[in-house]
């Protein structure tokens, strides 16, 4: 794992709990599991309850059991912070184990007793108003109570499916929880795009158990703004690793528990899209995220409920054949967010038609999404604009995360396109244009009354001189899977410029000069290429270009947490390399 991916999962791990029904270590853990692929449903059940019973002690161990402490019955998060997302986690952990005659807690007196003190925890936690608080950062947070709906509608609806089973005092205090929280999700406001849908989907199950027009009309009242889906079929949040299977479960649930059938439409434009987002290497390009999960490494597990069950509804051939992909690609244990989606929906258990591969060599430009995706076999890349970031190469394991461009004009020249032209089937021009202005004094009819005018006039009211303007014009042609870049940069004289190629850390750069006092850099070979290697796979770029040592350039980003190689030169100026 590279340093800049453990530094987001470790900023983000919270949420990501809460959205994955709290199974982090199970969902970002990147240890290949012996048993991908190759099984049945009823074989991947079983194997998900026996995860499932592994889990339990390691969260049974951050439950407050001491009848006298404020928290009774919650658990805390990895940080001994209380978290009423952790403890709904919880709560389904122990009712998946307790009514799943495969499991060893099966009709377990002791978890039955956990569950009973979890579910008290929860209610505790719950304000007047039934919102409850994300304590990393959102206090009466109707958002964060529609995520733990998600765990306690399952483990809900499990115990509705066996009444026959003794649950105590569980069900008339979760129904309490639930149903404060029904009238907390029917009136509370929301902070982005996907809250909208994960309310809703909260409140469509809820819906279910307890049929209440208040629920349907709040529904009715998000679903009049309509699906932030554009015509390429991105949310607007592009969140490709994160929201975006969010959203498509959210959607899912209005479908199934509401009736909003139209939606389907929407998932299945995200799906067909998301076909194209997929590397060699069953990694899912998260460079367009407008989210955390912008750069971050992951597999495609958490389309695979989406895919899964389009794939049922539809007899989708191309569908079942992502669901294949999936199963053959990521470890078992990343599917353990499955687990009650199995065992409350009959429809998922069924078995799955021959599918189709998945396609591996196309050009496609997303316009909407301010995109290109090619795939070449094992060569993979992305071209984006309004973005740092313009492009990115992969090829096979190796993987150039991040190719960026900067100048020292006037604190602003990190270069982000502010337009991408499409010039032929396999061309593109990046294009952007920026001003760097020397202000004049302010005409007597604009001075203030009293006081000193530079603190009360805006400075665009002055007048501009010296007016210094910088263009930035970048080709990127790809054929059989090389790219040609073509940079080009018009702007002052003697502007420092400098190319920064950032390289997934774990690899090995070869026939580079290693910068001084700074961990990660690397300075090209004038003329010459560089190659980076990772395991058995190799990128070459090249030829190199050197005017400058200055890599880390006043207004520019810093540098990436990455093996970074630097060309450099000064405007006026354009240069060619090549990758492959």
């Amino acid at each position: 794992m590279g340093k800049v991916t453990a530094l987001i999962l470790g900023r983000t791990g919270l949420l990501l709990k809460l959205m994955w029904t709290f199974s982090i270590s199970f969902l970002l853990s990147i240890q290949a599991f012996s048993n991908t692929g190759g099984y049945t449903k009823q074989e991947l059940l079983s194997e998900l309850i026996k995860l499932n019973d592994e889990r339990i002690p390691e969260v049974l161990g951050r439950q407050w059991t001491e009848k006298d402490h404020i928290y009774y019955g919650a658990v805390y998060d990895h940080d001994s912070v209380v978290s009423p997302g952790a403890t709904s986690g919880l709560i389904q952990y122990l009712m998946t184990g307790y009514v799943s005659e495969e499991s060893k807690y099966y009709k377990s007196k002791d978890i039955l007793v956990r569950m009973e003190m979890a579910a008290e925890g929860l209610v505790n936690l719950q304000h007047e108003d039934g919102t409850i608080d994300l304590l990393s950062t959102n206090f009466h947070s109707t958002p964060d109570l529609g995520f733990t709906i998600y765990p306690l509608a399952h483990a809900y609806q499990m115990m509705l499916q066996h009444k026959k089973l003794d649950f105590g005092t569980f069900p008339e205090t979760i129904k309490k929880y639930l149903l404060n929280a029904g009238k907390a999700l029917s009136v509370g406001g929301i902070h982005t795009p996907n809250h909208r849908w994960v309310v809703s989907g909260a409140l469509a199950w809820l819906y279910s158990f307890f049929p209440n027009e208040t629920y349907r009309s709040r529904v009715d009242q998000w679903m009049a703004e309509k699906i932030d889906i554009d015509p390429d079929g991105q949310y607007h949040e592009r969140s490709t690793s994160v929201y975006t299977p969010v959203t498509n479960r959210s959607l899912l649930v209005m479908a199934q528990k509401m009736g909003y059938t139209e939606l389907y439409d929407v998932i299945r434009k995200n799906l067909d899209m998301t076909f194209y987002f997929v590397r060699s290497t069953g990694e899912i390009a998260t460079e367009s995220s407008k989210r955390q999960d912008k750069y971050v490494q992951s597999d495609m597990s958490k389309y695979y409920l989406a895919y899964n069950y389009m794939a049922l509804q539809d007899k989708d051939a191309r569908y079942a054949g992502m669901v294949k992909y999936i199963e053959d690609t990521v470890p078992v244990e990343h599917l353990s967010y499955m687990l009650p989606h199995l065992l409350t929906d009959e429809q998922l258990m069924q078995p799955l038609a021959d599918g189709e591969p998945l396609p591996t060599n196309y050009h496609k430009y997303f316009k909407y999404s301010d995109m290109a995706r090619i795939r070449r076999g094992d060569v993979d890349m992305s071209i984006i604009t309004d973005n740092p970031i313009f492009l990115t190469y992969f090829k096979g394991e190796a993987a150039l995360e991040a190719v960026r461009l900067a100048s020292a004009f006037f604190g602003k020249g990190q270069f982000s396109s502010q337009q991408m032209e499409r010039v032929d089937e396999n061309t593109y021009k990046l294009t952007s244009t920026i001003f760097g202005p020397y202000y004049q004094p302010l005409p007597k009819e604009k001075l203030p009354a009293e006081g000193e005018a530079w603190g009360q006039v805006s400075r665009t009211e002055r007048e501009q001189s010296e007016v210094q303007k910088l263009m930035v014009t970048i080709l990127v042609k790809e054929h059989n899977g090389k790219a040609t870049v073509n940079v080009k940069v018009d702007g002052p004289k003697n502007l420092p410029v400098t190319l920064e190629l950032g390289f997934r850390t774990g690899g090995e750069l070869r026939n580079v000069i290693p910068r001084q006092r700074i961990d990660q850099a690397f300075m090209a070979i004038p003329g010459e290429f560089a190659i980076y290697k990772y395991n058995e796979d190799e990128i070459r770029v090249g030829p190199g270009v050197i005017q400058h040592n200055w890599t880390q350039l006043r207004g520019a980003l810093p540098k990436l947490e990455a093996d970074c190689l630097y060309f450099t030169n000064y405007a006026p100026c354009e240069f060619e390399f090549t990758l492959e």
